[in-house]
């Protein structure tokens, strides 16, 4: 079914013109494109792609990797990004979800996640979803009836995490089902074989985010014998097929120096990473542990390396999920601006947040979003008027833990309720400790004066009084401080 009816297929064709153009064009021509995609657009979209056209034409570093990205890929793998990921993100699903949510009286979020299974064909060290085999798993149907109704709400970009996706039976029918979505999908890199290469690269809507933790030692110290080699041939095949790729690098007190070194970010670079996400190791999960948590300096230290790679221009992106709060008003979760559906058919403010209230198998996302429980998360965030410390779990712990009791929220592992409890107190130390670090760099350095925090948007009736002049006032919320 096409999405956007008439104005979403004129969209697309210009999508394809803008494909065959940009594979040979340079910065100029490819923020002219974005200009004309604008015109096309109503706010807040309008001035959303203005700003990446205005990046792409002072010749950002980013824009000029993007580009880059997009000449190394397959067609249909560009094709995408430009219809799937820019025109139906903003120019069709934006307007969508304002419609909604002036109808509706809730603010929708911008994606989602899904886990499709936490079965995996590998065991890491600290896996924050359990090792459970397939004894919880999501149906094919289930799946599509949640990217439907994700659909219908305006929401066109879904990241697939788990469990190994790919271990998933339908991974591939769902990518070819959903021809008009675009998808990231983290991954271990162990089953992406030759054949699944070539068929990601003929559809195109996908981008995979393959998890490593350093060099051969630490990967393989932390998710087994021969993962590292595995994922050095991945990388190979999604090169060689067009495929765009990243790394997703788990921070933890082993793998700290590796980070901080030149090396590790030149090998990343060699091996033709697109993007990287760094996440810092969380204490959930079936077995929660304070072992592999960052010291709250080793975090220091990590933003200052991560954000020079952030700037540098040598890949698309690089997103230190954590440190970089600044850049996404704090907290992303219980649908504000993202939300996660798990593979018990629960979902979770976020992948790390593992408490719910509401499953799939009951209500519609739609009555999920406007639950009292997301709805609160929502009045809250962003948690702290400091953005360097966005996160409930270790930055603002006893948030987290009032919410989770307020609500008598449904812990999602055998031992997430350590999380609230028995580890409460050494949380509540790192949270102290971490504070002073982020109000040094968020005053010393100067972030407080450029980016506002605004509490509460994420709820209805705080946003709409906020922009009670709709078509310019939603601008604000398309600031783009790089």
């Amino acid at each position: 079914m096409a999405v956007g009816g008439v104005k979403g297929i004129i969209y697309r064709q210009a999508g394809k013109i803008v494909n065959s153009v940009i594979r040979k064009a340079d910065t100029k021509t490819f923020a002219k494109l974005l200009f004309t995609v604008a015109a096309l657009s109503k706010e807040p979209a309008k001035s959303g792609l203005k700003k990446i056209g205005l990046m792409a034409e002072e010749e950002h570093p980013m824009i000029k990797k993007w580009i880059e990205i997009f000449r190394n890929s397959s067609p249909k793998c560009t094709e995408k990004i430009i219809n799937n990921l820019i025109i139906n993100e903003f120019a069709i699903g934006e307007p969508m979800r304002q419609k909604i949510m002036e109808r509706e009286k809730v603010v929708l979020p911008k994606l989602g996640v899904i886990s499709p299974t936490y079965a995996c064909n590998i065991e890491c060290i600290g896996c924050y979803a359990g090792l459970y085999g397939r004894k919880y798993e999501l149906s094919k149907d289930e799946v599509r009836s949640v990217l439907k109704q994700g659909e219908e709400l305006g929401i066109y970009f879904w990241v697939i995490t788990g469990g190994e996706p790919f271990y998933w039976p339908h991974i591939f029918e769902i990518l070819e089902e959903f021809d008009q979505h675009y998808f990231m999908i983290y991954s271990n890199g162990i089953l992406i074989t030759e054949e699944r290469a070539k068929k990601l690269a003929e559809l195109g809507n996908a981008t995979i985010a393959i998890s490593v933790e350093g060099f051969e030692e630490q990967t393989d110290w932390r998710r087994g014998k021969g993962v590292y080699k595995a994922i050095l041939n991945a990388w190979e095949r999604l090169r060689r097929y067009g495929v765009p790729f990243g790394a997703s690098v788990t921070a933890t007190k082993v793998n700290h120096d590796t980070i901080m070194k030149d090396e590790f970010w030149d090998f990343l670079e060699q091996n033709g990473v697109g993007y990287v996400w760094i996440y810092q190791f969380m204490p959930v999960g079936i077995n929660p542990t304070m072992d592999l948590v960052p010291s709250p300096k080793q975090r220091y230290e990590r933003f200052f390396k991560t954000d020079e790679m952030r700037l540098s221009g040598r890949f698309a992106f690089v997103a230190d999920f954590w440190n970089h709060g600044f850049l996404t008003h704090g907290c992303l979760s219980a649908g504000s601006k993202y939300f996660h559906v798990n593979a018990k058919g629960y979902v979770e403010p976020c992948v790390f947040q593992q408490f719910a209230k509401d499953s799939i198998r009951e209500k519609t996302l739609l009555e999920i979003f406007k639950s009292p429980f997301f709805e609160a998360y929502k009045k809250m965030i962003p948690f702290s008027n400091n953005l360097f410390r966005p996160c409930p779990i270790i930055d603002n712990p006893k948030v987290f833990r009032a919410m989770v009791k307020h609500f008598d929220a449904i812990p999602q592992h055998e031992g997430s309720e350590r999380v609230i409890n028995e580890l409460a107190p050494e949380l509540d130390k790192l949270a102290e400790e971490w504070k002073q670090y982020a109000d040094k760099l968020w005053y010393e350095h100067g972030y407080v004066e450029r980016y506002p925090v605004n509490r509460g948007i994420y709820n209805y009736e705080t946003r709409m009084k906020r922009y009670a002049n709709k078509e310019e006032a939603l601008k604000v919320d398309k600031k783009l401080n790089i």
